[in-house]
């Protein structure tokens, strides 16, 4: 559970970087960039004799910066106002590099969410926490937020992430009339659970301000998380019967703060929570009469979790080349790009297909040439890797080829749906979609209602922003995603016509001509939604997107 994190190189190619990659990943580990940090600890640190706690100091890029601060205010020694939590050893090892003695134990090697603060009352916290989802926490971190959430917030969604423990527990250290500033994921202005969590923080500091930072500044360190800045000033322990107005801002480059300055930002709200807002409140009145989510008609699963899919997914000529023939090899959707249209294609201009194949070894008996490349594995590698402990044998995973559709986990131009027509598998980068019930003619429809303006809307509203502008749906978001309540009676000959027409502008990337068709087709003609309130909806859609790409489009 480790932090001062938000970004890590990813520059080593090699098995063991790759490894430490995945591991840093796993726990949210990633580096602070020090403009970020410097920022922070210049608006956090009032004078030289603050005591400042960083709870997860991971690389001490947030010690760094305010051992700078601390000293140009003039204190001599800052060693004895800091103090720090953390869990990896390594962690400890940077202290020394920045001068700060841990004689007097200020820097605990602990996990912070079961620290007590005792008689620790601090000026502020300056902290970076791990970017950890619900999904992605073990058994024993869900008991500790379980529990924190049960003495901080019990209305808070038990699905929110880790970040947002770390917040609730470091006030119990923080002296009345303190300041705090967060690192966070752009979540804290867009999830659910983030509204009760800032509704509460607002009953609690006398000052709340959320910057939202659009440059990707850490995307040369393999993340694809923008950021946001939560600054919180004027701490009140037993609390305000009234919740204190949030001020937001948003801002292109992390620079503009430092011109500017982070308080005194604009009062109004940040343009993607006035639109999210109205947008919910135009598709309200349609959500039962004419639009259903996908849950009523389909189950959601996860894709086939491969473990080293580097390893184990090649393409069929790669195979070839290593004696490793199709009878033990299985096509696996891994990526979007891999389909061009609506559905899986078994088969590409080349003869090939256009998906990869995954190596599925028999239990028994197994041809030597995949005993050979198997047991080129690294040894400890499989004995660390916790997708291998799970299975028997370890190289050999599920692959069910049911679903009637698969959704990728990350989006970018729209939620696209693709058909599974050949009878084949998916990655763990996508969810499967499995028809219940009597409902099998939806599955026809479904890669046709993705492209449509209520789903696409939706998954603006659901979706968490990513750095790269793409949109990351959970499984849970996904059962959320709205379609008609009733589809179109078409006769074979025009519903066939009508797919071809989208499948072909899909496939030239005409996705706004195909949003159009779609909605003409499947909503207004049949008089399900009106083309002006279409048109409305479309304009949220189009705004909200643009939104997350960085595009200058504004919805007025």
């Amino acid at each position: 559970m480790l932090g001062d994190s938000v970004f890590t190189a990813d520059s080593d190619e090699s098995r063991g970087s790759q490894n430490e990659r995945a591991r840093r990943r796993a726990l949210g580990i990633y580096y602070t960039p020090p403009e970020a940090a410097r920022l922070l600890a210049e608006w956090t640190i009032q004078s030289k004799g603050d005591r400042i706690l960083e709870p997860s100091f991971g690389g001490c890029a947030m010690l760094a910066a305010a051992v700078s601060v601390l000293k140009d205010l003039g204190c001599q020694d800052p060693s004895g106002q800091l103090y720090g939590f953390d869990v990896d050893a390594a962690a400890f090892g940077h202290l020394a590099d920045l001068g700060l003695d841990n004689s007097t134990g200020n820097f605990r090697k602990q996990d912070f969410l079961l620290s007590k603060a005792g008689d620790l009352q601090v000026d502020a916290v300056l902290a970076n926490p791990p970017f950890v989802s619900y999904h992605r926490l073990t058994e024993n971190q869900r008991q500790i937020a379980e529990d924190l959430r049960q003495r901080y917030l019990p209305t808070l969604p038990r699905l929110a992430s880790l970040w947002a423990f770390f917040l609730l527990h470091s006030m119990t250290f923080l002296r009345m009339g303190g300041r705090m500033a967060f690192v966070l994921p752009n979540a804290v202005g867009t999830a659910d659970y983030a509204r009760p969590l800032l509704a509460f923080l607002g009953t609690k500091f006398e000052h709340i301000e959320l910057v939202q930072v659009s440059e990707r500044l850490f995307i040369q360190a393999g993340t694809d998380e923008r950021i946001s800045l939560l600054l919180l000033s004027g701490y009140i322990p037993k609390g305000m019967l009234q919740s204190q107005p949030i001020r937001y801002k948003d801002v292109v480059r992390i620079d503009e703060l430092e011109t500017n300055g982070a308080q005194g930002v604009s009062s109004s709200p940040p343009e993607f929570g006035t639109v999210r807002e109205k947008a919910v409140a135009a598709l309200a009145p349609f959500v039962g009469p004419t639009l259903r989510q996908i849950d009523v008609v389909a189950s959601v699963q996860i894709g086939e979790v491969i473990g080293d899919i580097d390893f184990f997914v090649r393409p069929m000529k790669a195979w070839r080349k290593l004696g490793i023939g199709p009878n033990h090899l299985v096509p696996l959707l891994t990526r979007s790009a891999q389909v061009k249209g609506l559905f899986v294609r078994q088969r590409g201009e080349d003869g090939d297909h256009f998906v990869p194949y995954l190596l599925l070894p028999p239990e028994r008996r197994q041809p030597q040439a995949i005993t050979g490349y198997i047991s080129q594995y690294d040894e400890k590698t499989i004995a660390t890797n916790r997708t291998f402990e799970k299975r028997t044998p370890w190289y050999r995973c599920s692959y069910e080829t049911t679903a009637n559709a698969f959704i990728g986990s990350m989006s970018h131009d729209y939620p696209r749906i693709i058909g599974n027509n050949e009878q084949v598998s998916c990655s763990n980068a996508f969810y499967k979609i499995k028809i219940v019930g009597d409902n099998f003619e939806v599955a026809d429809w479904l890669p046709m209602l993705s492209l449509t303006t209520p789903l696409r809307l939706s998954a603006e509203i659901l979706g968490r922003v990513r750095g790269s502008g793409g949109i990351k749906l959970e499984p849970s978001d996904v059962r959320r995603l709205l379609i008609p309540t009733a589809l179109p009676s078409l006769p074979p000959e025009q519903f066939n016509a009508l797919r071809n027409k989208l499948n072909q502008l899909v496939q030239l990337g005409e996705i706004d001509a195909a949003e159009q068709l779609a909605n003409s087709e499947i909503y207004i003609k049949p008089m399900l939604i009106s083309a002006q309130m279409m048109s409305k909806l479309r304009a949220f859609r189009i705004s909200l997107t643009s939104y997350r790409l960085i595009k200058p489009s504004r919805l007025r």
